[in-house]
């Protein structure tokens, strides 16, 4: 009968090796539980944080999904009004072209009511003595007569001072003409004569205008002053405001001060 074999004893550096081989599974396999925990962890912490975040955008979808709406609705709004506005500005340039229209036949018509109309100036206060139509129909024959001028007192409608009296200056004589002729002849005389003088006093006549006219043919002042002692220019306004100049045998009509000052800056 043979002898068994026998099993070789290992030795030392045999059994480090052995006892390292299986520290190393040991590792392995920790690590591997530990990646497999963490892993773990990390998902389930994901999907809470997923839940959370969706939890937490939610409102705040439905709070941007509100809002789209309403700016949808502004913005309808807004064009609507913008549209309104438009038609709105179309109707009030055209009310303003009508309401400038009215407002010149007014002021036209105001002053055809005062085409028979004079005011007089710079009359002391008291000498018509109760009588102002009388009065102011002899006055205007006293310094206007004379050989061409009137020949017998202008039939007056009627005549009376404007505004209550204050104590100062003296107020005007208005003065309305039965015949338009005869005032007409009267302011013609009264810038025929120019200085015109009653009781030591100076006088001055002007045709009756609406305050609106009035301002606009005021606004020519300056330009006349420009033109007086021009040689060979010749001026006068024209009714309602127009400014006539004569040069060198040329008239020009003018409906603007600035019209004249250019035409005096490039013609003369």
């Amino acid at each position: 009968m043979p002898p068994k074999p026998v099993k070789p004893t290992p030795g030392p550096s045999q059994a480090s090796n052995l006892t390292a081989n299986a520290g190393n599974a040991v590792d392995e396999n920790l690590l591997k539980a530990i990646r497999n925990i963490v892993q773990s962890v990390i998902h389930e912490e994901n999907n809470a944080l997923r839940e959370e975040i969706r939890r937490a955008v939610s409102p705040l979808k439905a709070a941007l999904e509100t809002c789209e709406g309403t700016l949808q609705e502004h913005e309808e709004g807004l064009n609507c009004l913008d549209s309104r506005l438009e038609a709105m500005e179309k109707q009030y340039e055209q009310l303003y072209d009508n309401y400038k229209i009215l407002q010149a036949k007014t002021d036209d018509l105001e002053n055809r009511g005062r085409r028979c109309n004079i005011r007089i100036l710079h009359v002391k206060e008291g000498l018509e003595s109760g009588n102002p139509t009388k009065f102011v129909a002899n006055l205007l024959t006293e310094i206007l007569g004379g050989p061409g001028g009137l020949q017998s007192p202008p039939t007056l409608d009627r005549a009376h001072r404007t505004g209550p009296a204050n104590g100062g200056r003296p107020r005007s004589f208005l003065a309305r003409f039965h015949y338009f002729q005869e005032k007409e002849q009267v302011l013609r005389l009264a810038r025929e004569k120019g200085r015109l003088e009653f009781q030591g006093g100076q006088v001055m006549i002007f045709p009756d205008f609406s305050a609106g006219l009035s301002k606009r043919r005021a606004e020519f002042i300056e330009v006349k002053k420009l033109l007086r002692g021009k040689e060979g220019v010749r001026y006068g306004l024209v009714y309602p405001a127009r400014l006539r100049v004569s040069f060198q045998g040329e008239e020009n009509m003018f409906d603007t001060p600035q019209a004249v000052k250019d035409f005096i800056a490039n013609k003369m």
